[in-house]
């Protein structure tokens, strides 16, 4: 059972899983903000896919852009896009370490980009 105890340890795990995007972007980029807002959804909705399943990801990236009322309609669209970029790669590679799926996600960035602005326009 998904409960308050399970959301707020998700919570915790999904600062930690930021902290490794800042940290991966900052040892191969120099223009880490440029990728930080679509890498850090994507990375975060593939870890999770991984460890509770598509349905409760797309529900908690969801909640979280629905909960996020401050941003705007843009903002969300895009969160959205890349979250379900995020839950598509955590389908495919299941059991890919975590270090690995970031360096793909990193890599595949302006290909998942350009699908973005392809399809939403952003």
């Amino acid at each position: 059972m998904y409960g308050l105890k399970t959301l707020l340890s998700d919570l915790e795990f999904a600062k930690l899983l930021e902290l490794e995007v800042g940290e991966f972007l900052n040892s191969v980029t120099n223009a880490p903000k440029l990728y930080s807002n679509d890498l850090r959804h994507q990375y975060a909705a593939a870890v999770f896919t991984q460890i509770r399943g598509e349905k409760l990801t797309r529900q908690l990236g969801w909640a979280n852009e629905i909960l996020g009322f401050l941003s705007g309609h843009d903002d969300r669209q895009i969160d959205l896009f890349n979250n379900e970029v995020g839950i598509q790669y955590g389908l495919k590679f299941p059991l890919t370490d975590r270090a690995d799926l970031l360096r793909m996600l990193f890599q595949d960035y302006s290909v998942n980009r350009a699908d973005r602005i392809k399809k939403i326009g952003m």
